[in-house]
């Protein structure tokens, strides 16, 4: 009778320890973590798997000791807020922001190995005609800043005021044509950086490019984005892909404006290589939405934003990055795209089409020092720098 009832307990316990085992392997293999798992047949995965986070160290150029603040350094804005009280955290709480941490400071880390900056030089095309169009250093060992501002065109900062904040960063960037004059109080009024996409002098906004009297583009650094348009061959510039003409349209604006500054370009690929990253973030960690991804080609067949492209660069040149209205507030009800027309009208579902706007949104809120409730109530997000990420 002992021995059966033994046996019998065995038998239980064997099963008991089969379906942890079981449970255990079955988590391991589908929990959200940021690192490789069974998609190696995809290129996406090929790349993942090749990731030796262990082996992430800066850059031997990277030298912040050399970097002095500016006397208009505003450390404020970077503290936390004074409603902030982290002591009524649960224990279970800090556990869940010790995760977000571990996860934040890994995507950070894989960020800067995987996808560096740097603009091309007058150096790398020194066997082009027209290199003397470039700059002779790239954009990145000529300027860092502490604290910077990165401006969206939304309509939702109508619904703020964050004009004297935005003012108060070191260094201030914003898109296109996205003009100042006559709504200071909304988005400021400085601008030292602008990105533009490689339509602009050519397609869109042609009379403020090209105009002879317009302020804007003429006391700022303008960044051109690159996707894969200009790259750099045999030390001459190759603008097979450059569908826009974008590479002969600074050679034309150049000498109608011999004088003015140079304008950068992101090195070949940048785009390329954030889009592998944000679709390397969405593959391993499943925290995007599969509704709103096709593999079939892109960025799950759509492209990277320029506002992300503008978030990846100011996360090379700056030690804090606030941005605004780019990861937009609940505030504003309207379907109204721009804070400058409020005539065009646009719905969310069109911009979806082109843009993996959802992907990068929840892409930010991991990387963002700010909470999910500051942030639906303010649109603001900050976020730290590759100089302040410590990677092993």
């Amino acid at each position: 009778m002992e021995k059966r009832i033994l046996r019998f307990l065995g038998t239980v316990l064997c099963v008991c320890v089969t379906i942890c085992v079981y449970s255990i392997m079955t988590r391991s293999e589908y929990a959200p973590t940021y690192g490789p798992k069974t998609l190696n047949a995809t290129k996406i995965w090929r790349q993942v798997k090749n990731d030796n986070f262990s082996t992430i160290t800066p850059k031997k150029s990277d030298n912040f000791s050399t970097i002095t603040p500016k006397k208009s350094d505003n450390f404020s804005i970077i503290t936390p807020k004074k409603n902030d009280n982290f002591s009524t955290i649960t224990k279970a709480g800090r556990d869940v922001m010790n995760s977000v941490s571990t996860l934040r400071e890994e995507l950070l880390c894989a960020l800067k190995k995987n996808v560096p900056f740097s603009t091309i030089t007058r150096k790398q095309a020194s066997k082009d005609g027209n290199a003397t169009i470039l700059p002779e250093e790239s954009l990145e060992k000529l300027v860092h800043f502490n604290s910077c501002a990165v401006v969206s065109s939304s309509h939702g900062l109508r619904l703020h005021k964050y004009g004297k904040e935005i003012d108060s960063h070191d260094a201030v960037l914003r898109f296109n044509c996205a003009p100042t004059q006559g709504f200071e109080q909304f988005v400021g009024n400085r601008t030292d950086i602008r990105l533009v996409n490689t339509q602009i002098p050519g397609r869109y906004f042609k009379k403020d490019f090209w105009s002879k009297n317009s302020n804007m583009f003429r006391h700022e650094a303008i960044v051109v984005r690159n996707m894969d348009s200009i790259s750099v061959k045999g030390e001459k510039i190759d603008t097979k892909h450059d569908q826009f003409h974008v590479f002969n349209n600074l050679v034309k604006y150049r000498k109608m404006y011999p004088t003015r500054d140079l304008h950068f370009i992101q090195r070949p690929d940048f785009g390329n290589d954030i889009m592998w990253e944000l679709a390397r973030f969405c593959i391993t960690t499943r925290m995007c939405n599969k509704a709103n991804m096709s593999p079939s080609s892109g960025m799950f067949g759509k492209a990277v934003s320029l506002t992300f492209y503008s978030v990846v660069m100011m996360l090379h040149l700056c030690d804090w990055v606030r941005v605004y209205e780019i990861v937009p507030s609940n505030k504003d009800r309207t379907t109204v795209p721009y804070y400058y027309d409020e005539q065009t009208t646009t719905t969310w579902t069109w911009l979806k089409k082109w843009h993996s706007f959802t992907q990068e949104r929840v892409y930010l809120r991991t990387l963002s020092l700010t909470t999910e409730k500051d942030i639906n109530e303010t649109g603001v997000v900050l976020l730290k720098g590759f100089s302040q990420t410590q990677c092993h």
